[in-house]
């Protein structure tokens, strides 16, 4: 059960069991009921068992299941009501209807929460008539109740939808670097675990680019730090158009980048890597920049468990380049990171 349908479900278990235990304290409580007290009694035992039911459950209920029950529960404040009655109509008795509408908005689509509204609407009128309230005050009684309730209800999904447009922007900020907006070091390595998680099970191949940037600092050092920026910003860019949907593209350092390649060998990773090194390069030459791309590419084999395994041997590889007069992309041969040429420098 995923953690948004356990809270509806429980959620929706707690409001029965308080519900049923309100109708068993009215049915105890003086004055007694224009009906059957042991009615109103078996109504709320009902209800609780319901809610216990759903309290303590683990399978996953979709929502047309729990709309059923939240028509149940609908139908036992209405039968409550009915029998037990008031001396003013139902007046005393509609904020429980409350209960079932808030629910049904924050939980629910809109068109099945208005249908549960709907549902409402058409129980409290026959509750009005069945408790005898004069149709024009009745009329008029309905009329506020459920417009209450509609907009009450309307605010409570928009608060709901605007809530979880934050959470999402939030937790969209955690995973990726504020300055190139791609992805940072904690969301890498949560893909990263991930992915080879898959490789195990499936036996499909994971490769991984580690890159660093040539002359970067030479560049800070003349231009300043927010030219710097810019050029991050825009290399990154590059980095995202050259690479997959699927692929995960990380700003790890300062001027270090990581692009984790799902479902890429060794020859897909080196013609991406290779790519990358050729954009970067043209992007420098526009721009009459001393820039250029080192590049360390390793591929997943049997020897590799983790990201960091991984990781490690691109590392290696990536060191390799930059021995070599960077502007270069070199293999891992394996676990060690000893680096095999995959590409050469552009003359």
């Amino acid at each position: 059960m995923t953690g948004e349908n356990r809270k509806r479900t429980k959620t929706l278990g707690a409001m029965m069991i308080v519900g049923g235990l309100l109708a068993v304290v009215s049915a105890i409580l003086p004055p007694g009921a224009r009906g059957s007290d042991t009615l109103i009694l078996g109504v709320g035992a009902l209800a609780i068992a319901l809610g216990i039911l759903l309290f303590r459950t683990r399978r996953h209920l979709n929502e047309g299941w729990l709309g059923t029950v939240t028509a149940i529960g609908t139908g036992l404040v209405t039968a409550t009501t009915a029998v037990g009655g008031t001396e003013n109509g139902a007046a005393d008795n509609e904020m429980l209807y409350v209960w079932v509408c808030l629910y049904s908005f924050y939980f629910f689509r809109l068109r099945h929460a208005l249908g549960q509204l709907v549902l409402v609407a058409a129980a409290y009128a026959w509750l009005l008539g069945d408790q005898g309230t004069p149709l024009e005050s009745g009329a008029n009684q309905w009329l506020i109740t459920v417009a209450t309730l509609l907009v009450a209800g309307l605010l409570v999904a928009r608060l709901r939808a605007s809530l979880a447009a934050r959470v999402d922007e939030l937790s969209d900020r955690a995973r990726r670097d504020s300055l190139t907006g791609l992805l940072n070091r904690r969301e890498l390595q949560r893909r990263g675990a991930f992915e080879l998680a898959r490789r195990r099970r499936h036996a499909t191949p994971l490769s991984l680019i580690a890159a660093d940037l040539d002359g970067f600092k030479g560049l800070n050092d003349t231009l300043g730090h927010p030219a710097g920026d810019r050029v991050l910003r825009r290399v990154s860019r590059v980095l995202d158009t050259e690479t997959r949907e699927v692929d995960s593209v990380a700003r790890v350092g300062g001027d270090e980048f990581v692009v984790l390649l799902p479902a890429a060998d060794r020859d897909h990773a080196n013609r991406v890597a290779e790519r990358l090194r050729q954009a970067v390069r043209q992007f420098g030459q526009e721009g009459r920049l001393e820039l250029t791309l080192s590049i360390g590419v390793a591929a997943a084999d049997e020897g590799i468990v983790t990201l960091e395994d991984l990781w490690a041997a691109a590392d290696g590889a990536l060191y390799q380049a930059k021995r070599d007069g960077g502007d270069r992309v070199a293999f891992a041969a394996g676990r060690t990171g000893a680096a095999a040429p995959a590409g050469a420098a552009a003359s």
